[in-house]
């Protein structure tokens, strides 16, 4: 029977596709990490007239995204306002600190970014120590003193009344200065708690390499759990205890803390998808944004931001908020007593109406479900975002007005869109971290690697011959690793299960 030219042209092209593949065995490899939708524009104009320019400045001279200028700005807010008020709702007290975690690939110019922002912060710290050092030589002659009149009067005076007595006409031990840090990058519970005890009630633990705190001795896996709920402590505004043997108990109350992680794609997903961090509510209570890449587009800018007159307005009313005296107890400078700050009639109906909309669409088969923890804490989110703006425009705000909340439910519905468009990060993140550890493993081994070997001598998280098999698989189904069919020779012997890295 003759072959009709349709059937010769499907021949054809079945050789050719052998031929291909026997030149390429491969075909093409397929990223790990599925590509994220892109994000929604950031909702600049919500920022107001003084964040919202600095945006713009930071935007043209270090060009990063915008949402990554705006998630610095916040956080450097934030800091400055956390300790002057709190927003007040039906008798509930809401610090206005916010945590934040902005995801930006390395060039994206996070740390220009993040220095910029919070260069008024760094010249008051620094302006602080300059204070304590001379505070601290007057606290230890008046300590001195102090003690030397406490020592006379227990030899001198008689009588356990008249001891009594003459140490209380004494007085109380002088008070220590309180230790100028405003900013922490890398902490252990153990030290921030230590450095609550006597520094400033208002702290902020801003990083612009996350990784290292998650990766470091806070984030180990003895130290995980008490990290991340004494982190969500401080965010709810909970009073801080610690009870150790030799150190005895100790309770501080009305601390404020406002966290901003900068992280690294291939960083990010460790801690979104860390189910200890979901669970314990740290995910819930903060504001993550990853923008879309904008590496390749940008071009130097020969200009200072210091000197636009917009970044000027800025670190003006920074300056101003970090220079004012913090309230706080007369009693004990590094308790906070903030003033109150309750919402206008019309702003309260508002509010109402976004939470009330929220709990709609957290209903078994509504679109928040998904994203329940945050989205239950989203019209919570919604008040401190306004609580910072209102105070970052009026200081001496007594109220928060319509305006600052619909601000605030305008910005807090962009992070429930990225905590939606974000979901799936989180479901695969271990997985594909592994697959991507065991892969640079492998290709640090050879073209060949055995199954035994992945699994007896493999990363820390490959124990079990059932997990290599699973994340060969996933490697091998993108294309980055194939199993021989025939086993192969590795290290001297014959092994049956032997899988060839992609050269």
């Amino acid at each position: 029977m003759t072959a009709t030219p349709a059937k010769v042209a499907e021949l054809a092209q079945h050789e050719a596709r052998q031929a291909e593949a026997r030149a390429d065995p491969w075909g093409d490899a397929q990223p790990l990490h599925r590509d994220l939708p892109p994000s929604a524009p950031y909702p600049k104009e919500a920022l107001g007239d003084i964040l919202g320019p600095a945006c713009d400045v930071l935007i043209y001279t270090i060009q990063p995204p915008l949402a990554t200028a705006a998630q610095s700005t916040l956080a450097a807010a934030s800091l400055a306002t956390q300790g002057h008020a709190d927003v007040l709702m039906d008798g509930r007290e809401i610090p206005p600190s916010l945590f934040l975690v902005s995801v930006l690939e390395s060039g994206g110019r996070k740390s220009s970014t993040d220095r910029t922002a919070l260069a008024p912060h760094y010249r008051r710290e620094k302006t602080l120590a300059l204070t304590y050092k001379v505070e601290r030589e007057h606290f230890e002659a008046r300590k001195l003193a102090w003690e030397k009149s406490r020592d006379d009067v227990v030899r001198h005076v008689k009588g356990t009344a008249g001891k009594e007595e003459a140490l209380l006409a004494l007085g109380p031990r002088p008070e220590e200065p309180v230790a100028p840090q405003l900013l922490t990058d890398e902490p252990t519970w153990e030290g921030l708690c230590k450095q609550y005890q006597i520094g400033s009630p208002s702290m902020g633990l801003l990083s612009d390499e996350g990784g290292r705190l998650l990766g470091g001795h806070a984030m180990k896996p003895e130290n995980r759990l008490a990290m991340l709920s004494g982190l969500s402590s401080l965010w709810d505004g909970k009073r801080l205890t610690r009870t150790r043997a030799g150190e005895g108990s100790t309770v501080l109350y009305s601390r404020r803390m406002t966290l901003h992680l900068m992280l690294q794609p291939i960083v990010a997903p460790a801690l979104l998808g860390d189910p200890l961090a979901a669970e314990q509510g740290f995910l819930s209570r903060t504001l993550v944004s990853w923008p879309d890449s904008n590496l390749g587009s940008q071009p130097y800018v020969a200009v200072d931001p210091a000197e636009d007159p917009r970044f000027l307005n800025y670190t003006d009313r920074m300056r101003e908020l970090l220079e004012r005296p913090l309230p706080t107890s007369p009693t004990d400078p590094r308790q906070l007593l903030p003033r109150l700050l309750p919402l206008s009639e019309p702003a309260k109906t508002t509010w109402v109406h976004f939470h009330d909309w929220i709990q709609r669409h957290l209903g078994p088969e509504g679109a928040l479900r998904p994203i329940a923890p945050f989205a239950a804490k989203a019209a919570e989110h919604a008040l401190r975002l306004a609580g910072v703006l209102t105070l970052v425009d009026t200081p001496d705000a007594a109220r928060l007005n319509l305006a600052a909340v619909e601000r605030g439910i305008v910005l807090a519905r962009y992070y429930l869109d990225e905590a939606l468009r974000l979901q799936g990060v989180g479901t695969t993140a271990k997985e594909t971290l592994d697959a991507e550890r065991l892969l640079a493993w492998m290709r640090g081994r050879g073209q060949l690697v055995a199954l035994p070997d992945v699994y007896q001598l493999g990363p820390a998280s490959v124990r079990d011959k059932a997990t290599a098999v699973k994340l060969l698989d996933l490697l091998e189904a993108h294309g980055w690793v194939r199993k021989l069919e025939r086993g192969a020779e590795v290290g001297g012997q014959r092994r049956r299960d032997v899988w060839e890295v992609r050269p």
